[in-house]
């Protein structure tokens, strides 16, 4: 027993600490992001659609409430808790750098709930278009949505920042910047003036190009898409409440468009959507499609449109619970939606409806 005491004596406060270490490494807040089953909202009723000043009168049919767009539930994990979330396949842990860009939370949820302002003013154009309706767009800029963390332009670059110019030229849409990489070489420096995210004034950086490993040309390792500003000819609401990012914007395209032409886009099934919606009605990619595939589940959807990107992901994840299909555009949306029982929009060309 006496040697028992000394072993104690000499071992049990080193155990201690090391205890209270582990204890309090595993409860502190992990480095990392986990991403979870968000939630899926009903969109139609969020949308509104009202006369401007002097413009046409809109017609509108009633909302719906079986069309929903899919979200990912964003938390930052304690140690345990992320080792937890590890075990649940509908769950993934990521570095928080891969998620925020390198801004801060707050940054980050800014950026966000910008990017779905600008979600939102797309989808309405592509709407209005297709529903008839002429919208003016301008473009001013390119603005970075992602970038490597790896690359050096993230020393000199945040999300959000709009490049106005580089080396000298104009910028108005991001293909203007492609073409300015594009006739450099690698480790070549480019001049690009930025306007940061929420702010007025502009900045001067230089940023080295890096080598894309795939073709060995120059590129500055950026997600980019174009600024635009919009006259359009009727008002759109759509209450999105605090949730950020652009992975609605199909979602709002077809809710929008649902409200302004008869019958029922859905068929009166329940629908969930993902994916982004460019200005020529082009569907992107998205995040957490694991994620939005368990909530549309778990929402008792029947069909899940998704970006071409996330459709293996998306399948796998469905286990046959629900049908999944890819689109590439509004139009592909719009065919698979009347595959699946939803009535027709009226032909490309219509007089807006009551316009």
């Amino acid at each position: 027993m006496l040697a028992v005491s000394r072993l104690w004596w000499a071992t049990g406060p080193l155990l201690i600490v090391l205890v209270a270490v582990i204890s309090f490494v595993l409860a502190r807040p992990a480095p990392y992001i986990a991403l979870a089953p968000g939630s899926a909202r009903s969109v139609e009723p969020l949308v509104s659609v009202s006369q401007l000043s002097g413009g046409p009168k809109p017609q509108t049919e009633k909302a719906d409430d079986d069309l929903f767009f899919v979200t990912v539930s964003v938390r930052r994990p304690s140690g345990i808790e992320a080792l937890f979330r590890l075990l649940d396949d509908t769950n993934e842990v990521v570095p928080e750098k891969v998620i925020t860009g390198g801004q801060s939370q707050e940054e980050n949820r800014q950026f966000n709930l910008q990017l779905m302002t600008d979600s939102k003013d797309k989808a309405t154009k592509v709407a209005l278009e297709r529903a008839g309706y002429q919208v003016e767009v301008t473009t001013s800029g390119a603005v970075v949505i992602d970038l490597d963390p790896s690359y050096p332009v993230a020393e000199k670059v945040r999300p959000g920042d709009t490049i106005v110019k580089a080396d000298g030229k104009t910028i108005a849409t991001s293909e203007d910047l492609v073409a300015v990489i594009a006739s450099r070489q690698p480790g070549d420096a480019v001049a690009l003036t930025i306007q940061p995210f929420g702010v007025r004034e502009k900045r001067d950086v230089s940023v080295e190009l890096a080598e894309n490993p795939e073709n060995g040309k120059a590129q500055l390792g950026v997600s980019l898409d174009d600024r635009p500003s919009y006259e359009f000819p009727v008002k759109v609401d759509i209450d999105s409440g605090e949730v950020g990012g652009p992975s609605a914007g199909l979602a709002f395209t077809l809710a929008i468009l649902d409200r302004l032409t008869p019958g029922s886009l859905t068929g009166n099934e329940a629908v969930a959507v993902t994916g982004t919606i460019g200005l020529d009605g082009s569907v992107g990619p998205v995040g957490g499609v694991t994620q939005k595939t368990e909530a549309a589940v778990e929402a008792g959807a029947k069909l899940f449109v998704v970006p071409p990107d996330e459709f293996a992901d998306a399948t796998e994840a469905a286990r046959g619970r629900l049908e999944v299909r890819k689109v590439t555009s509004l139009d592909d949306a719009l065919d698979v939606l009347a595959e699946f029982g939803g009535d027709p929009v009226p032909p490309k060309g219509s007089a807006p409806p009551g316009g």
